[in-house]
């Protein structure tokens, strides 16, 4: 079940937030950000995300093999810095299904990266595994959230104030 360590575009590396990983930036940021061989922002992660990781945490802990929720690290190889993440989880209500998100750190946002972060995260999904819809939500004021998810392919399948939900299927592609 959706299962890789890394991948690599024109300027990115993206990577799988291990077990390990997570803890060490829940627990030990200052030790990780000394031995780091990339350079980790003081703005990441978000707040979002540091709310997540104890749950993701547990998750690998009870059921490693059976992940119901993806961290990936955005990583500029040029620069060896952390610049976002991507985040998706396997929606079981719904079969072949996962919901992704995704955020940049704002020093390098504008920049095309998260574009091209989730377009790879997207392409690897639907070619190596069963998944056949990729939904996504998005505040209806954040246009740049809305043209990236457009850009993708994506179609706006509904509105829930404040947020846009969209939907891609393996089909439209």
């Amino acid at each position: 079940m959706l299962v890789l360590s890394q991948i690599f575009t024109d300027r990115l590396l993206l990577i799988t937030c291990s077990l390990d990983l997570a803890k060490s930036i829940i627990l030990h940021r200052k030790l990780l950000e000394e031995r780091s061989p990339v350079e980790i922002p003081e703005d990441w992660p978000s707040i979002e995300l540091k709310n997540i990781l104890p749950y993701y945490i547990e998750m690998l802990e009870k059921a490693p093999n059976e992940q119901c929720m993806q961290i990936w690290l955005v990583i500029d190889s040029c620069n060896r810095k952390i610049i976002g993440t991507v985040i998706f989880k396997v929606m079981p209500e719904e079969n072949y299904s996962l919901d992704l998100g995704y955020e940049i750190i704002s020093s390098c946002r504008n920049q095309g990266y998260g574009y091209e972060a989730v377009q790879a995260i997207v392409d690897w999904i639907f070619e190596n595994n069963n998944i056949r819809k990729i939904t996504a939500e998005c505040d209806l004021h954040n246009t740049v959230s809305i043209r990236l998810l457009e850009k993708l392919g994506m179609c706006c399948v509904g509105k829930e104030t404040p947020f846009l939900q969209w939907e891609l299927k393996r089909d439209a592609i």
